[in-house]
């Protein structure tokens, strides 16, 4: 119903071309040889910064600059609908990805595989109390996973523990008529802190130390009792981490700006079952920064398809959905599954 956080972790890699730091630090990013990265859901959590030197001609950095935890595909069904009381919600969700794309949507050649078990509790609650004709909104999300990298260097790292905390309040509007149908919507303004488990000494982390802001906007249409429609629009702003693991000498790393969204359709072909089509889609905005030099090429962009049903009602609902990730740009390309597990207390669905 409100939205779930995801996680995700690549690798980026970059070539030495000069010194532009005093520690000879990688800020230009190649694309093929030397780029690996990772991603799982929202519940996409993530790793900040790993680098590997390699003894060759040239020194070669594999230096993690990336997007936070987003919502990809995380929220679908019926997600506009809301009313006053309590809502729990679990969202368990597995991604695995042996493909690693570069910015021109090539295969990174080498034996490179991410694998990310996790799961987010979510807690909201909708009050009676009214401002612009809408219900108060407040939530918050804390995502745990357990993340296992494999490298084609014969590197493995794996990494457990909780993700950073996102909270944030909101608008629900309740459902009025339009047209044939029933029109819910509600928005958000999540803000993500650093309270994951982070050290800038080891070069693997799950939180991202630093701030994220996510404004955001979801809606549902159901022009008849079968047939629904949702979708929601996302808004991603990061703020810088000073404190980046300290292999590389860097002073600061900033991930850029996006924009992403998840949209769904269904048909109720039983009173507790829905059937339908989900997707999320991703485009990263502006590049990342290291030491507030932009790193070119380095926007993000991935498509998921699939389908899924739901189960349940009167409270109670789980939902299964499934997704195959195309259009990847500089991103790892895989298959990601999640469940939603949704339990309302205190809460009825208002008629319009």
């Amino acid at each position: 119903m409100i939205s779930a956080v995801a996680g995700a972790m690549r690798l980026r890699g970059t070539r030495q071309r000069g010194a532009p730091t005093k520690r000879s630090t990688c800020l230009r990013k190649m694309h093929g040889d030397g780029f690996v990265q990772t991603t799982k859901a929202r519940p996409q959590l993530r790793v900040p910064l790993i680098c590997m030197l390699a003894v060759a001609s040239a020194q070669v950095c594999f230096a993690q600059v990336q997007l936070p935890a987003v919502n990809l595909g995380d929220t679908n069904f019926e997600h506009g609908f809301g009313a006053p009381g309590w809502l729990l919600e679990e969202f368990p969700a597995g991604y695995t990805a042996s493909e690693i794309k570069d910015a021109y949507g090539n295969t990174i050649p080498g034996s490179n595989r991410v694998t990310t078990y996790s799961t987010t509790t979510h807690i909201a609650l909708i009050s009676r109390r009214r401002f612009l004709g809408a219900w108060l909104v407040g939530e918050a999300l804390q995502p745990f996973a357990d993340i296992n990298l494999e490298l084609a260097s014969g590197t493995d790292s794996r990494v457990l523990g909780f993700g950073d905390l996102t909270v944030g309040p909101g608008l629900q509007w309740a459902p009025r008529k339009v047209g044939t149908g029933i029109f819910a919507q509600r928005a958000m303004i999540d803000v993500g802190v650093p309270t994951g488990k982070y050290s800038d000494n080891r070069p693997v982390n799950i939180g991202n130390h630093f701030v994220s802001l996510t404004p955001t906007y979801v809606f549902t249409y159901e022009p008849n009792k079968e047939v629904e429609f949702s979708a929601q629009l996302f808004f991603l702003w990061n703020s810088t981490n000073n404190d980046p693991f300290t292999g590389f000498g860097i002073k600061s790393t900033q991930s850029g700006q996006a924009v992403h969204a998840n949209y769904a359709t269904s048909y109720k072909i039983f009173k507790s079952v829905r059937v339908g089509f989900n997707g999320y889609w991703l485009q990263q905005l502006t590049d990342h920064a290291i030491n507030g030099i932009r790193i070119p090429d380095s926007k993000e962009r991935t498509v998921g398809l699939g389908p899924g049903v739901q189960f349940g009602g009167r409270g109670l609902w789980l939902r299964v959905n499934s997704y195959m990730e195309t259009d990847v740009r500089d991103r790892p390309s895989g298959i990601k599954v999640t469940f939603r597990v949704s339990k309302t207390l205190g809460a009825a669905r208002p008629e319009p």
